[in-house]
């Protein structure tokens, strides 16, 4: 006959069954709780703006305020970008100031740098320097964020919902003369010394006729 499992050796496997099971419940909160940090802001405004060819249109896109109480460290910035024309969409990291639309943002972000590895908090925003090569309309999606929170990180949408920029050619349009028409003759102007005479034969017969007219019959 077959021998009876003891009590013991089938309540020791419930324990490790207990045991392991909890260890698993703990990990996965562990890693749920180090993969979704608090979100990050956004918006639905948008921005809109127009620029020329070869000349840097400045945009912002995620911009935090004094409520931003986290120190976070960017390790990467996806932007979805679609235009009908060739287009360089760079971001850039705007320390203490933010922008909305501009050619020049010195007022506003006297120095951008690149933010990967930079640490990004209170009063900071997001600039992409957008350039196109030729005529252009562009549109942009939110940001994509990846980044580190302490011990936490996290991969979220940021920002403005997107972006619509227009870009025109700068060179200026050409003016096209019309070709002189030689099909009608001018009258060349009269001789000075024959204009003179005119004059003077006119001036003479003008003298006799009132002569003239002045005798008595």
């Amino acid at each position: 006959m077959p021998r009876r499992q003891k009590p013991e050796k089938r309540s020791k496997l419930w324990r490790i069954l207990v045991i392991l099971a909890t260890l698993a419940v703990a990990v996965g909160w562990l890693i749920w709780f180090l993969r979704t940090p608090d979100d990050l802001p956004t918006t639905d405004r948008s921005a809109d703006g127009a620029g020329v060819v070869d000349q840097p249109l400045y945009v912002g896109m995620f911009a935090v305020g004094d409520g931003f109480d986290r120190t976070i460290t960017i390790t990467d910035i996806e932007v979805d970008v679609e235009a009908d024309g060739d287009v360089e969409v760079t971001p850039q990291l705007c320390r203490g100031g933010s922008l909305s639309v501009t050619t020049d943002p010195s007022g506003w972000c006297p120095e951008l740098e690149d933010p990967k590895d930079q640490e990004f908090t209170a009063g900071d925003s997001i600039v992409l320097v957008v350039t196109a090569s030729e005529p252009a309309d562009v549109e942009i999606g939110r940001l994509r964020i990846s980044y580190r929170d302490g011990i936490r990180w996290g991969d979220q949408d940021a920002g403005l919902e997107g972006a619509t920029l227009s870009f025109a050619d700068h060179q200026p349009g050409t003016v096209v003369e019309e070709p002189e028409d030689t099909t009608t003759e001018r009258p060349e102007s009269e001789p000075e010394e024959k204009r003179d005479k005119k004059d003077e034969d006119g001036e003479g017969n003008k003298e006799e006729k009132r002569d003239g007219k002045n005798d008595p019959a």
